[in-house]
C-alpha cells in the first residue's frame, strides 16, 4: 500500500520504498485501476513525477518495437497517433484494446501486432515482490542497533494503572521554575488554514517528569505593559507522551495556535492585543531558553483501575494536542 511505501520512507529505507511504489503502479497499471497516491517527501516525489513524465513515451516506443512488430521508420507516426489519442502508456492501449478502438486508430497490421503484444504480457507477480521486499527489509532492520530505538529510560509504574500514587505534581513552580530550551517550533497547518498552530519541542533533561493528560506552564519573557510586572505563566496541554517525541525522555512538547487580534476598523492585525506567549513560542528559534512550570492537573486521568467507571467529558481547550 502506499502507506507501507511511506512507512519505509520515513524510517531510512528510501531504496525499498522507490521499488515498493513502481511495484505498485505497475500492478495499477496492468489492473487498469488508478494508480495510488504517494504522500513521499517533495523529493522522491519530484522524482516520481520527473519518472512519469520522460519514462512511458520511450516505454511505449521500445514496447512497440520489441513486442508488437513496428517498424523502426514507423514508429514515430504510431507514437504521434497515441499521443493523439492521449494514449500514453501500455494500459491505454489494453484500454483501447478492450474497447475495441484499436482499429480505429492504427493501420491493420499494426493494430493487430498491438493485439498480439499485449497478449503475451501476463501480471506482475505482487506476492513474489512483495516478499522479496520483506525479505530486504527484515535483513536490514537485523542490522539496527534495537537499543538505540528503545526507550532512553523506564517511566512506567507497577502495576500500570497505579497513576495517582506516582504522579509528579508542580515539580516546578512560578518562583523557581524549570529553564528548558527549545528543541524546535515548526508550522504544522497548510498556508491556507484559518490560523497557524506550531509543534513545540522542548528540551528538559530527566528533570521534568510528566504524564498524559497533564500540563505545564509556560512563562514568556518580558514584562506586562499594564502591570510593569514579570508576565504571568500560560497553561498549555502536553502533547507528546511521557517520553517525549524521541522516546529519551528527556523533551515534552506542545500544540500552539498563534493567538492574533484581527482589527476590523483597521483592516488589520492589531500586535498590542496579540497572544504574549504563543506568539513567543512560534517566533522562537531552536536554543532559545524558556521557563516551565508543573506539570499540573490530574483529574483528567482515565480511572484505569475501575474500567466500568461512567465518564463525563467536556472540552476543557482548543483541542489541538
Amino acid at each position: 500500500s502506499s502507506s507501507a511505501s511511506l512507512a519505509l520512507h520515513q524510517r531510512g529505507y528510501e531504496p525499498i520504498a522507490t521499488m515498493l511504489s513502481l511495484l505498485i503502479l505497475d500492478a495499477a497499471a496492468f489492473l487498469g485501476t488508478a494508480a495510488p497516491r504517494f504522500t513521499h517527501p517533495p523529493s522522491h516525489r519530484a522524482a516520481n513525477v520527473r519518472l512519469a513524465a520522460s519514462a512511458p513515451s520511450e516505454e511505449l516506443r521500445s514496447w512497440l518495437m520489441a513486442e508488437a512488430g513496428v517498424a523502426p521508420q514507423f514508429v514515430d507516426r504510431v507514437i504521434e497517433t497515441c499521443d493523439r489519442e492521449m494514449i500514453g502508456n501500455l494500459n491505454g492501449l489494453r484500454i483501447a484494446r478492450d474497447a475495441g478502438l484499436l482499429p480505429g486508430f492504427f493501420p491493420a497490421v499494426v493494430a493487430l501486432g498491438i493485439e498480439e503484444g499485449l497478449g503475451r504480457i501476463t501480471a506482475p507477480s505482487v506476492a513474489v515482490a512483495a516478499a522479496q521486499v520483506s525479505a530486504v527489509v527484515q535483513e536490514l532492520a537485523d542490522e539496527v542497533d534495537a537499543a538505540a530505538l528503545a526507550p532512553g529510560a523506564s517511566l512506567e509504574c507497577d502495576p500500570y494503572h497505579a497513576i495517582a500514587a506516582n504522579l509528579p505534581l508542580n515539580t516546578y513552580k512560578n518562583k523557581a521554575p524549570l529553564a528548558g530550551a527549545i528543541i524546535s517550533a515548526k508550522r504544522i497547518v497548510g498556508p491556507a488554514a484559518p490560523g497557524e498552530v506550531c509543534h513545540i519541542r522542548i528540551g528538559t533533561g530527566d528533570k521534568f517528569r510528566y504524564w498524559e493528560g497533564q500540563s505545564l506552564g509556560v512563562i514568556p519573557p518580558g514584562v506586562n505593559a499594564k502591570t510593569g510586572k514579570p508576565n504571568a505563566v500560560r497553561l498549555y496541554s502536553i502533547a507528546s507522551t511521557r517520553y517525549g517525541d524521541d522516546a529519551k525522555g528527556s523533551s515534552v512538547s506542545l500544540c500552539v495556535r498563534r493567538a492574533l487580534y484581527w482589527d476590523a476598523d483597521t483592516g488589520a492585525h492589531d500586535p498590542a492585543k496579540k497572544g504574549v506567549c504563543s506568539n513567543f513560542l512560534c517566533d522562537s528559534s531552536p536554543g532559545d531558553e524558556v521557563h516551565l512550570t508543573g506539570p499540573t492537573g490530574k483529574v483528567m486521568l482515565m480511572p484505569e483501575h475501575e474500567p466500568a467507571t461512567d465518564l463525563i467529558m467536556l472540552a476543557t481547550g482548543t483541542g489541538i494536542a
